[in-house]
């Protein structure tokens, strides 16, 4: 080949590379970028345009921190300090990509007990999670809500229960007007099963109450046949004991995997600002796995710093009439 044609060639080449080096970085940055709207509940504005500008923001930086490995960018996001401390906290034990590029979703109002509103929330952006390593247990698919105060600023981040089970606990409080309190509550109950997965000791120790009663099955005694019930023994813990444990339980484990479902809401009927929430555990490590039945005994006479006063756990095996109720406790 002529030296002219070979130069001509490797000139061809390295202007290739250059155009490859120049334009890739944007090609990949494209691909992590994530449009969000909200299609209604909210009428068009400032707020409404600064909210799906912090959740087209904060989407694509964390679709940029799954690409390039690295820790999450909130620059230009106005979001509070606790909810990105959340973020990093989840981010520490399994990362997530957003699954879809543009998204147009409902806003919901969340509004206190004399019905003003306190803020906002936007549900079913769907996650795809991105395991660090092989501690991760449980499903790859998940969705996630963020919350917004007042001024549209990002207060929450959570990863969520399904959206059936989401409307059809809407459309009970709904029938029963309290639609509003049950909200707040789901909220609460997500950020608690949260805490477990970002291993957030932090906010154990200040949701649950200083005399929380905290209360462990154990079976005993297996049965042969599982249409009979089983013997379990019951364990009681204060606060401080049961957060040792949960200490000891995050430090010796990798990724902790806690899923809520089946969740029912009841309220006291002597008093009103008491609630009891009985759900279905799934608890996923990497060495040990279980399922059981929680009970939680909220307490919202302060709304915006609801308390944990009772927690209980049940194997799944516990005969149907002996699941904790409100009735089992008194309440002061």
């Amino acid at each position: 080949m002529p030296a002219v044609q070979m130069r001509y060639n490797m000139k061809r080449i390295f202007l290739t590379l250059i155009t490859l080096a120049t334009f890739l970085p944007f090609a990949l940055r494209a691909q992590d970028e994530v449009a969000f709207e909200f299609s209604d509940g909210i009428d068009a504005g400032k707020l409404k345009g600064k909210m799906e500008r912090n959740v087209s923001m904060l989407l694509t930086a964390i679709n940029r921190a799954e690409s390039t490995g690295k820790d999450i960018n909130y620059g230009g996001i106005d979001i509070d300090n606790l909810a990105s401390q959340s973020i990093g906290m989840m981010w520490n034990n399994v990362h997530f990509r957003i699954e879809d590029d543009d998204i147009v979703e409902h806003c919901l109002r969340v509004k206190a007990s004399n019905g003003a509103t306190i803020g906002y929330q936007v549900r079913n952006i769907a996650v795809e999670m991105k395991p660090l390593d092989d501690s991760y247990v449980g499903e790859l698919n998940q969705e996630v809500c963020i919350n917004f105060d007042k001024t549209g600023r990002i207060s929450d981040f959570n990863i969520t229960m399904g959206l059936q089970q989401y409307l059809k606990l809407m459309k009970e409080g709904e029938r029963l007007n309290d639609a509003d309190r049950r909200m707040q509550i789901l909220h609460w109950v997500e950020q608690f099963r949260n805490a477990y997965c970002e291993k957030n000791i932090r906010f154990m120790e200040d949701v649950f109450s200083d005399d929380a009663l905290i209360i462990t099955g154990k079976v005993v005694k297996r049965v042969p046949t599982d249409m009979k019930p089983v013997n379990v023994e019951y364990t009681t813990q204060g606060k401080q004991q049961y957060l040792a444990g949960l200490r000891r339980v995050f430090r010796n484990n990798g990724y902790i995997n806690v899923k809520f479902d089946e969740i029912e809401i009841k309220r006291h009927a002597a008093k009103p600002n008491f609630y009891g929430v009985t759900l279905k555990q799934g608890w996923f490590t990497k060495n040990y796995s279980d399922e059981g039945i929680v009970f939680i005994v909220w307490d919202f006479t302060d709304e915006f710093n609801p308390k944990i006063m009772v927690r209980t756990w049940q194997p799944m095996q516990v005969d149907e009439s002996e699941i904790f109720t409100l009735k089992n406790f008194k309440l002061n």
